[in-house]
Parts: C-alpha cells; sequence; structure tokens
C-alpha cells in the first residue's frame, strides 16, 4: 500500500519577493519596454520553490494598497519609504498574472498586510500540516515553530536558505518566539519602527539571548553596564510598543481552508503563453512537459536532449577535383543556392576557411553538399560564387561573405538571408540563430557545433581558445560533413518558408532593396576596420586615472573619510547616516536607500560629494567600458580595430555596433570626445563625417503634417528654439537657454513617449508644471497629437505599424489585458514609424553613398556609423569634393514635407571634423 504523502502548504509573500526580486536583478524589459525584473525574479522563484520544495497546497498573500492598522498605532509607520518608482509598481500586476497562471489562490485583506495574511494561515492550519513561508525578507522568522519554516533569499534570486527553530536560534542567539522582543529593542529601520534609542543589533541581540522577553529584560536593567542602563532605563514602555508593531496578526477575518489551496495543474498554455508576452523564454523552456494534454504538472522532468542524427541520403561529401567540378557544373546550371562557411574557427577575419557547404533544389528534393577547401583551392569556386546568374542564400551571409574575401571572392548576388528574414518578420525577436529557427520553423533540432569540436568560449573572438575545443579542421569529414550540409539544408528550407511570409507582409520592398543591398556594405566597413592609435589612448588613460585618484580623494575629503566608492552599501552609509542627505525623495532598496544614478541626480546641489560622485562614476565607467579594452581590440596585423555592425537586433530597424559598442561614447561630454580623437584615419587621409540634422523630428512633420513645424523647418529656424516660444507665448528672441532645453527635452521625449514624470524629473520642474508645459504643447503641436492618436488607432485594428517604406512592427500587445503591457505597445506603436523611418533612411544613404564610392572614389573608405552620422576614410586631395557628394547623397535619398539637412565635417581625427560651407 503506498503511503499518502504529508500535506505541505506553502504560503508566497508576494510584496516581499517581488521587493527582493526588483532590486536584486539589473533592469530587464521586453522589446517594448515593459519591465519585468521583479516579476522574473517572482517567477524564477516561484519555480525553483515547486521543484525544491514540492508542496501539495500553495497560496499567494498580497498586500493591498491603503493604511493598515499599524498606521493607525502609530503615524510614521514606514513613513520614511519613498514613492516606489514606476517601474516597480507597474509589475505587481503581472505577478498577479503569473500567480493566476499557476492557477494560485490568492488571499488580502483591507487594512492588513500580508504578513498578517500569512501568520494568520499558519495559525488555521495545524492537523501535522507542514507550512513553508516562502519570503524575500527576516519579518516571519517569529512565525517559525514545530510545523512551519521559512524559504527565504540569501543573496541575490538564486541563493536560499530554509529556517527552521534551530536556524533561527544559530542566527539571532534566541528562538523565532523571542524575534519580536528583539525588534522592539532594536527596531526596524526598513519599517521605521523606532525601538529604544540607542539600542542597536549587538546589544539587542545580546539582551534578549541572556534574559528573553522585554519585560524580563527591564526586570535586570540594574545589572547592565551603566551605558546600557542609560539606555533603556525609563524605555520599557517604547520597547513594548515597538514590539506591538512588530507582532504579525494571527486572527485576520479571512475566509481559507487547506484545500482552496491545493496544487491543481496549470494549463500549460496559459503559462506559455504569458511567458511568450512577458518574453521569459529561459522560463520557458523549464517548463515541465505535459503528461496529460494542455495540463503540465510540475513536477515532470525535461526531456534529453536526442543524439545527433546520422548522415542523410541527401547530404554528400565531395572530395575529389573530378567530383567538385561536377559539382560546379550541377550549382551553375540552379538560378538559387544557399551556401554557407566553416572556418578554423568562428572569426570570419582571423581565421582560414576549412569547407562550404551547398544546397540546391533538385526536383522536389533538397540536395546539400559539403566541399572541404582552404585559402588557395577555393579560389576554384570564385566563378561561380560571383555568377550575376546563381542567387546566393544562406543564414547571416555577412559572415560568409567576409569569409570569401580573405581569398579575393566576392559572393554575390545575395538573392536570401534567412536570419534578415526572420528579423524583419518577428523584429522584437531576440533570437534569429539557424538552431533557434530551425526548432521554430521547422520542428528540427540541429546538430551542436559542441558535438564537432567541444564546449568552451562562445565569443567569435574567443572560440578555439577553450582548452578541449578543437579546430575545425580536426573534425572528421563525415562528422563534419553533416553538420555543414546540414545548415546549408536548413538555410534553404528557411528560404521556403520565410519568402512567401515576406511578401504576404509586404515586406519585399524593405527586404530586397535595402537590408539585402546593406549587406556587404556593412562586410566592407568591418573588413576596412578603423584605425586607432594607441599611443593617444595610453596617453588618455593615464589622464583618467590620475584623474580616478584625485577624484576619490576629493570625495574622501568630503566624505571625512577613506570608504570604498564603488560599494554601495558603504557609500549609502556616508550619505544618508553621515553625511544626513535628505532622503525623503529618495528610492529605497532592500538594503536601503538607493545610490543608484537617478537617485543621486535629486541629491544636486545638497551637498559637493554628489557632483564628485556622478563624475567618478562617469569616468570610471568610460575607463572599463574603452580606455581599457579598445587597444586591445586592435588587430596585430592591420592597427585597426574591426567591430561588427549588427543588423537583426534594434526592432526599430537601427543598426547597432559591438567590439566596440561605438553607439556609447558620449557625445556631449569632454572625455567622450577625447575618446573620439584616437579614431584616425591612416596617413595622407581625413575623416568626412556627415550626420543627419534633426531627422526624426522631420519626418514627425512630414508624417503629421504639422504646420507649424513644417513652416519652421521650411523656414529654417531653431525648431526647439520655436517650440519654446510658442509653448511659453513668447517672442524667440526672449526665450531662455533652460526653455529651450525644456522644449528640446519635450521634442525629441514626445517621440518616445515621455510623460510628465519622467520630463519633471530630466527638467528639474514640478509635476504639475510638467503637466501643464505638456498640454500647452500639445495644443500647439496638434498635428502631432492628432498623429499619436492616429497611429495607436491603426495600431489597435491591425496590430502592427509601418514605416514610410514598409518595415512593419508587430505589436499585438497593443490589444493585451495587462495596462502595463498595453501602455507599453501604444509607445513602441507611436515611436517606430518615426524611428524605423529614420533607421530606413540612414540605411538608404549608405547603400547609395557605398555605389557612389566604388565608382568615383575607389581609395575612399565608409568606416563608422553611428546614430544619424557616417564617417568615411578620404584621400586628402577629395576630401572637399567628397564632402559635398555626400551631403548631396544623404539628403536625397528621401523627399518630405520639410527640407532634410545633413550636416558635414572634415577631420583629422573622429572628434576634430569641422563643418565645411
Amino acid at each position: 500500500m503506498v503511503a499518502k504523502r504529508q500535506s505541505k502548504l506553502a504560503i508566497i509573500d508576494s510584496h516581499a519577493l517581488i521587493h527582493r526580486a526588483y532590486h536584486a536583478l539589473p533592469p530587464m524589459s521586453t522589446r517594448l519596454g515593459v519591465p519585468t525584473n521583479a516579476a522574473f525574479g517572482f517567477t524564477t522563484m516561484l519555480l525553483k520553490m515547486f521543484t525544491t520544495l514540492k508542496p501539495t497546497h500553495v497560496v499567494a498573500a498580497f498586500d493591498m494598497k491603503g493604511p493598515t492598522f499599524r498606521h493607525e498605532m502609530f503615524k510614521d509607520y514606514k513613513a520614511h519609504r519613498g514613492e516606489l518608482e514606476d517601474d516597480l509598481i507597474s509589475q505587481f500586476d503581472l505577478v498577479r498574472e503569473v500567480v493566476r497562471a499557476f492557477n494560485i489562490p490568492v488571499l488580502e485583506k483591507q487594512g492588513f498586510e500580508a504578513d498578517d495574511i500569512i501568520g494568520t494561515v499558519t495559525e488555521k492550519i495545524n492537523d501535522g500540516v507542514k507550512k513553508v513561508i516562502i519570503t524575500g525578507d527576516m519579518d516571519t522568522l517569529q512565525l517559525v515553530d514545530d510545523d512551519t519554516s521559512v524559504f527565504t533569499l540569501k543573496r541575490g534570486i538564486g541563493d536560499t536558505i530554509l529556517y527552521n527553530e534551530e536556524l533561527v536560534h544559530e542566527k539571532y542567539g534566541f528562538g523565532p518566539e523571542h524575534v519580536i522582543d528583539y525588534k522592539g529593542l532594536a527596531g526596524d529601520s526598513s519599517d521605521n519602527i523606532p525601538g529604544v534609542a540607542g539600542i542597536g543589533d549587538k546589544t539587542a541581540r545580546e539582551l534578549v539571548g541572556e534574559y528573553g522577553s522585554i519585560e524580563d529584560v527591564f526586570k535586570h536593567v540594574q545589572e547592565f553596564s551603566t551605558r546600557a542602563k542609560n539606555r533603556l532605563t525609563g524605555h520599557q514602555k517604547e520597547a513594548v510598543f515597538s514590539r506591538k508593531l512588530a507582532t504579525i496578526k494571527r486572527n485576520v477575518p479571512i475566509k481559507f481552508k487547506l484545500a482552496d489551496a491545493e496544487l491543481a495543474d496549470f494549463d500549460v498554455q496559459t503559462v506559455t503563453d504569458l511567458f511568450a508576452e512577458l518574453e521569459f523564454k529561459n522560463l520557458a523552456t523549464k517548463l515541465p512537459k505535459s503528461s496529460r494534454g494542455g495540463q503540465g504538472s510540475l513536477f515532470d522532468k525535461p526531456v534529453e536532449d536526442a543524439p545527433p542524427p546520422e548522415m542523410p541520403a541527401n547530404y554528400h561529401l565531395v572530395e575529389t577535383p573530378k567530383d567538385q567540378e561536377e559539382l560546379r557544373q550541377k550549382l551553375g546550371k540552379a538560378k538559387l543556392i544557399a551556401f554557407d562557411t566553416e572556418n578554423e574557427t568562428l572569426g570570419a577575419r582571423e581565421h582560414p576557411i576549412v569547407g562550404m557547404s551547398f544546397a540546391a533544389k533538385i526536383g522536389k528534393k533538397i540536395e546539400a553538399w559539403y566541399v572541404p577547401v582552404d585559402r588557395e583551392s577555393v579560389m576554384e569556386w570564385k566563378q561561380l560564387l560571383e555568377d550575376p546568374a546563381v542567387g546566393k542564400m544562406g543564414h547571416n551571409l555577412k559572415y560568409d561573405y567576409e569569409v570569401l574575401r580573405q581569398s579575393d571572392i566576392t559572393l554575390g548576388p545575395i538573392a536570401f538571408d534567412s536570419m534578415i528574414a526572420s528579423y524583419l518578420l518577428h523584429p522584437g525577436a531576440r533570437q534569429h540563430g539557424l538552431d533557434t529557427l530551425a526548432v521554430q520553423e521547422l520542428n528540427h533540432h540541429t546538430i551542436s557545433i559542441t558535438t564537432l569540436i567541444g564546449s568552451g568560449p562562445t565569443s567569435p573572438r574567443l572560440r578555439g581558445a577553450g582548452k578541449d575545443q578543437k579546430k575545425m579542421s580536426e573534425v572528421p569529414l563525415d562528422i563534419l560533413a553533416p553538420y555543414a550540409c546540414e545548415d546549408a539544408d536548413i538555410a534553404y528550407q528557411l528560404y521556403e518558408t520565410f519568402a512567401p511570409r515576406i511578401k504576404k507582409e509586404g515586406l519585399t520592398a524593405v527586404f530586397e532593396e535595402l537590408e539585402l543591398p546593406l549587406i556587404p556594405v556593412l562586410a566592407e566597413m568591418e573588413l576596412t576596420g578603423v584605425k586607432l592609435d594607441v599611443e593617444v589612448m595610453a596617453v588618455l588613460h593615464k589622464k583618467v586615472a590620475g584623474r580616478i585618484t584625485r577624484l576619490e580623494k576629493q570625495i574622501w575629503e568630503a566624505a571625512g573619510e577613506e570608504f570604498n566608492i564603488r560599494s554601495t552599501q558603504q557609500l549609502r552609509v556616508v550619505l544618508y547616516e553621515k553625511l544626513n542627505l535628505p532622503t525623503d525623495k529618495i528610492s529605497r532598496t532592500q538594503s536601503g536607500f538607493s545610490t543608484a544614478a537617478k537617485e543621486l541626480a535629486k541629491l544636486r546641489g545638497e551637498h559637493k560629494i554628489v557632483e564628485m560622485l556622478e563624475e567618478y562614476r562617469e569616468v570610471t565607467k568610460l575607463q572599463s567600458t574603452y580606455l581599457e579594452p579598445l587597444p586591445e581590440m586592435v588587430a596585430p596585423d592591420t592597427g585597426r580595430i574591426h567591430g561588427s555592425f549588427n543588423q537583426v537586433v534594434a526592432a526599430t530597424g537601427r543598426l547597432s555596433s559591438q567590439d566596440p559598442n561605438l553607439q556609447n561614447i558620449p557625445v556631449r561630454t569632454e572625455l567622450g570626445q577625447e575618446i573620439r580623437t584616437a579614431f584616425i584615419p591612416e596617413r595622407g587621409k581625413r575623416f568626412v563625417k556627415a550626420d543627419y540634422s534633426q531627422l526624426e523630428l522631420r519626418i514627425a512633420a512630414h508624417l503629421s503634417h504639422d504646420e507649424k513645424m513644417i513652416d519652421a523647418f521650411r523656414a529654417g529656424e531653431d525648431i526647439h528654439r520655436a517650440t519654446a516660444a510658442w509653448v511659453n507665448g513668447i517672442e524667440q528672441k526672449k526665450v531662455t537657454d533652460k526653455q529651450r532645453r525644456d522644449a528640446k527635452t519635450l521634442n525629441f521625449g514626445v517621440l518616445y513617449g515621455m510623460g510628465p514624470m519622467n520630463f519633471a524629473q530630466s527638467s528639474g520642474i514640478s509635476m504639475e508644471e510638467a503637466r501643464s508645459f505638456i498640454e500647452r504643447y500639445k495644443q500647439q503641436y496638434e498635428g502631432i497629437t492628432n498623429l499619436i492618436v492616429s497611429t495607436i488607432e491603426q495600431a489597435e485594428e491591425t496590430e502592427f505599424v509601418e514605416t514610410m517604406m514598409g518595415r512593419r512592427r508587430y505589436v499585438p500587445e497593443i490589444n493585451a489585458s495587462s495596462p502595463a503591457v498595453r501602455a507599453a505597445a501604444e509607445r513602441a506603436a507611436f515611436n517606430f514609424p518615426i524611428q524605423g523611418t529614420a533607421a530606413d533612411i540612414l540605411k538608404q544613404a549608405m547603400i547609395a553613398l557605398q555605389a557612389h564610392l566604388d565608382k568615383k572614389y575607389p581609395d575612399a573608405d565608409m568606416v563608422l556609423t553611428v546614430h544619424d552620422e557616417l564617417v568615411c576614410e578620404v584621400p586628402i586631395k577629395e576630401t572637399a569634393a567628397l564632402a559635398k557628394d555626400m551631403k548631396r547623397i544623404m539628403e536625397g535619398v528621401v523627399t518630405l514635407d520639410v527640407p532634410v539637412i545633413v550636416d558635414v565635417g572634415i577631420g583629422s581625427d573622429w572628434s576634430d571634423a569641422k563643418p565645411t560651407k
């Protein structure tokens, strides 16, 4: 006979976990900007609790808005806590959705805290039921007994501990029943429970550990040291009152039976859909497989990965010269072929080619071939790889293009790239890799590269550096061939899958006229690279190191002591305890008042140390992000940095860069400009830099048909000064610098969905002033206001928005039930047509400019693009002519209702480009 499993009730302290997760994890958000770090951390803890504790019953306790009975007892209860961050508030509802998706009942009661709900449940449920409180703090340790334990977090969200009576005693020196006596003496700063003045944590522990209750402590007060006796005498009333505040109620009037919390099987699809909406992809993979239809058990084991398949009959290894020639003839008759390269390791520029794979449709079947080659023998394939009559397809062809350019082969024409097709169809997705798409689109699990070369670093720069990793040339051909053939085969299948969708969604023009022609442009830029003056970097590094040292001394002097400036805990003590800076507007974390950048900004003007800290953080970040790593990125053979430009990352269509991330080098700071001086052209050349002026605002004026904005741009007025004048009802000549800055903030902020709170914080004005300013702005620019409304309405109907060229962003979340998700979708919906059109215009300009360089300036190279800026490296004698051509070409790729203006400059380094007429 099978013994009945003992009942175990898990009681979730929801708000404590949410707060802990929010402050333990870095900011996270969906592609639409919905904050999710707290919800993600909560869900992670929930899944860990299920698998670790294996409860039979689960219930979630929540706090409700409004005062509790403790506020009635003590008006300053939790009074010192700042307002919750918007990003945290928005996640409470998300967590409730997670709880509902798992069929977990919710308990809450107006006037009481979640701890009181938890205490009541532990009191109600007995009869041998084991109870485990899942929390993020120590408040509920007072509830621990023979049948009740506390499962809480030690560090972050991954390090947990299960407190029973023994562990509570080990931690404090007394049992759970005296936790409230300890709090009565020491107080609780997180809840603003006063305790007894002058009695700290150590003394309180010693007293309670020795005597037990507060009453017994005060019975022996005359036996204490003079210092302790003086601090306690006459303050028993305060201690008892504080204990009462800290005591968890166990008689809240709630209706709850154990059967209500029985852990029911959840609907897998409901949870999966919610995780997809919140983009908890790695958590979704941890969900158990359903064993009964759509229902899942929280204790199923995940399915093991299947072993790699044998070589399929339609995959072929082609080794002999004769067989390779026959294959070239066969592929030369095809209109389309899929193509992939294999390198010694994964760096396209640094490592030699070892083989190529091809796939083509032979009759109704896809055939694939693997051909071992090296840098010399690959030249036998040059004619085919450059044949204009044979379209080339693949996945991430920019990589393969760069591999072949090492052997003086220019891959083309590029007819299809499944990675880019996936990106256009799913611009908000974070993964467009071949392995991922094979599973998602074809239900096929590809052969893992680790089965060939072993595990090791994932970065292409470090691939092959793993101790146990093989080089690709060391992999036996009978193992390498099916792996390589599969890549080409899957790329061809993805073409057949995606091509009809691209056409159906109206994305053909963006795909064929913009994204595909951009591939060789970006590849050539990466291969060319940009020169870095390492001597300038060394001097700058030394200079900044000295600046950091001076700042450290100044900060220590201002603080009156030396401390670890990078330690938030030590900094918190200095700012809020020693210097006693005001905390009324400062957000509070689990550890105390925040020292985050946006919180320090609220303290400007309160003490000189604040500005010093902000400067210290800026320079140390730039030192670690650029000054130290940039020289290490210089290729020894070229003396140049060969970074990567990402075509499939930003949902807006914008390009991004990595190794290095050029977008994040500050433009307006002195140090940011000094870093730019280290990017230089070769001797005998100069940089020509061209930058679109206020491109997104001009696009907004065009799309909105706003007469005032259009007239201002056509008249060549300063749009920010004009905006300030209109909104404030004054003449432009009377506009102050502050008014112009505020107008500029809002001009761009409106495009990104900036609300009154963010505007107030960024402009240093009150919420009332911010609301008034925004209202007047909307009245002045009615066209912009109408554009926002019409764009959102259209998105609600079609669930997508478009750029002028037809690039789409899909926003099904705009009809989501969650207000936070819906609001983020609305912001994305309005911003995308503007920012996406700007991205399209820049890409059009890059394609047109590269064609012009190839034709007229063969010794000039496009080397950088950041935001709306292009930089070319040009022979000195050609700079003036090319500057004029760049301006003409970039301004001419699009026609708007307002002038498109490009500012052009020439310089001896990236920072030095001077405007030309």
